[in-house]
């Protein structure tokens, strides 16, 4: 049996569906973010305060990230991430993934003036949005087609990578 949620995940469209999707809870989020970089193209840019382990940890998000990087040669996948340090003492799906995948996924860390714990959000292709409310609890919202809001989430992610410094703990080191 299928719920409201599933039944309204199936029919998203990045690009065409009208519907906000309500997000509320691990499975929700999890089942939205496989969604949403299944049916991005082009780029994903991810802003994240520190790698939230409970939402980013996971084999199935790296699975569905690494598909991604992997679809096109011209695939950009980038991640913002404020505090790497959690990832960093404990280890991480998508660090182990960006350590493999160097020319196709990157990792930087924000400048610390622009480290804003509660700002989290995955833009698609300038058109798709997935945004939690905030740092208490998983609850947020994904957009189909979040045009303006999208687009000024990827201008912004665009001005904080230009100011943000590769994570050196990020890298394998080749001798």
């Amino acid at each position: 049996m299928t719920t409201p949620f599933e039944t309204v995940l199936a029919g998203f469209r990045l690009g065409e569906s009208e519907t906000l999707l309500k997000l509320d809870g691990k499975a929700a989020f999890s089942a939205a973010q496989l969604t949403l970089m299944a049916q991005a193209r082009r780029e994903l840019f991810i802003l994240t305060p520190n790698f939230e382990p409970e939402r980013y940890n996971e084999a199935a998000f790296a699975d569905a990230l690494s598909s991604f990087a992997r679809r096109s040669r011209y695939s950009d996948a980038r991640i913002l991430v404020g505090d790497p340090k959690i990832a960093l003492l404990w280890g991480h799906h998508v660090v182990a993934l960006g350590k493999r995948l160097t020319s196709h996924l990157r990792i930087r860390q924000l400048h610390e003036d622009d480290y804003d714990p509660e700002e989290s959000w995955m833009v698609a292709d300038g058109i798709g949005m997935l945004r939690r409310d905030s740092s208490e609890g998983l609850k947020g919202s994904l957009s189909a087609k979040s045009i303006p809001y999208a687009r000024r989430a990827s201008d912004r992610f665009t001005e904080l990578w230009e100011r943000a410094t590769d994570i050196p703990d990020f890298r394998n080191l080749h001798i």
